[in-house]
């Protein structure tokens, strides 16, 4: 049966690349994929070119090539985080959980019942800090990603999603959540009573996220990365 010559392995993954695949692990799978089906065309007619057989099996991907493909991964990459995300933070309102979330939400509550503006301001500038703490985070996170890429000469599918999962939070705390914070202050500072229920239940949740996400949510992110560069790291 005919094979595919090293060489021929090596012109599959310079035509992953010229057609927009940027991520080393996406690369090896679709040259598995095509080197599998390039072969099995020459079992059944072995004078087709090299050439001719990669641009029919090319064309299978659609007019879209193999973008379609890099977006379909990325995107259940992004399904499976989040649902891991937004499952962990629901789990705070079933038992026992809901339990410990109640208190808090009674805690929080109490504070800025009993302290005022003084709480309000308060309340305002944790979550400034905790924006600035998440971002700066974030950004150290991304450089330190960076910086592996251009160490390895590699870039991994999981690296651009860990990206992901930094800036939409960071533009979340920035953008909208501010937007609806300032709704709670009037010029005075002052809360009124429905608005110190929402800002209560806001502070839970958004504290609860940050929770979440560096409890659960970056050390899988991580993990995973460690994971992928040992898995191909002999490839």
């Amino acid at each position: 049966m005919k094979k595919l010559t090293q060489e021929q392995i090596d012109q599959l993954f310079v035509f992953t690349k010229k057609h927009y695949v940027e991520f080393y692990d996406v690369q090896v799978e679709l040259v598995d994929h095509l080197a599998n089906a390039i072969e099995a065309a020459w079992e059944v007619n072995p004078n087709l070119s090299f050439d001719e057989t990669l641009q029919a099996e090319f064309k299978k991907f659609g007019i879209f090539g193999f973008t379609g493909l890099v977006e379909q991964k990325q995107n259940e990459l992004h399904k499976h985080y989040n649902k891991m995300l937004w499952n962990e933070i629901k789990s705070f309102f079933t038992i026992p959980k809901i339990v410990l979330t109640a208190l808090l939400f009674f805690l929080v509550y109490y504070i800025l019942e009993k302290t005022g503006a003084i709480g309000e301001t308060f309340a305002l500038a944790a979550l400034i800090i905790s924006f600035i703490v998440f971002m700066f985070d974030g950004f150290r996170f991304i450089f330190k990603i960076k910086k592996e890429q251009k160490k390895q000469g590699k870039s991994w599918l999981l690296q651009s999603v860990a990206q992901q999962m930094f800036s939409i939070p960071t533009i979340g705390f920035g953008g909208v959540y501010f937007s609806m914070i300032g709704r709670f202050f009037e010029e005075n500072l002052a809360v009124s009573n429905a608005g110190i229920y929402f800002l209560t239940a806001f502070l839970v949740m958004h504290f609860l996220f940050i929770f979440v996400f560096y409890n659960l949510i970056k050390p899988s992110l991580v993990k995973s990365i460690k994971e992928t560069e040992k898995r191909y790291q002999t490839i």
